[in-house]
């Protein structure tokens, strides 16, 4: 009785450690998606950066500048942004790997109790059987002792 219990919490909490993987797994490619995006918007500033240089030295109107230099700003403002949802990212992927494998070692120890167990029950098995085979041996002992 007490090992169908241990089985089925041990299915419970192997159910529960595959979705807590799944939820690592989950925060890991957003992780990557967020790092992704924030290349992106780096790359992109450089990008256009370069093209201001490029034009500052074609001769560039100072409304043209500040048009280039304002939407630079609005840029590094997104940057700025997009480097906190990545830390933040960081932040779930670390809570949700800590979770995962703080629930694997939960479900090592019931299957290492379940395994326990199981070596106990056949122990006092292997008992039981060895109490009656020496009753045994005993009683063809005894028999023979007597007939002759």
């Amino acid at each position: 009785m007490a090992a169908d219990k241990l089985s089925l919490l041990h299915k419970l909490e192997t159910d529960k450690e595959d979705s807590l993987r799944i939820n690592f797994v989950q925060a890991e490619n957003s992780l990557n998606e967020n790092q992704q995006k924030l290349k992106g918007l780096n790359d992109f500033r450089l990008e256009y950066t370069q093209q201001l240089h490029t034009k500052a030295q074609q001769g560039l109107s100072s409304s043209g500048f500040t048009q280039y230099h304002s939407f630079i700003n609005k840029i590094e403002e997104a940057i700025k942004q997009q480097a906190n949802t990545v830390a933040t990212a960081k932040r779930v992927v670390e809570q949700r790997r800590k979770l995962w494998l703080t629930q694997q070692a939960k479900v090592k120890a019931i299957a290492k109790l379940i395994e326990k167990k199981q070596d106990e029950k056949q122990r006092l098995e292997a008992k039981a059987e060895q109490k009656m085979l020496d009753e045994f041996a005993t009683n063809i002992f005894m028999r023979n002792k007597l007939l002759n």
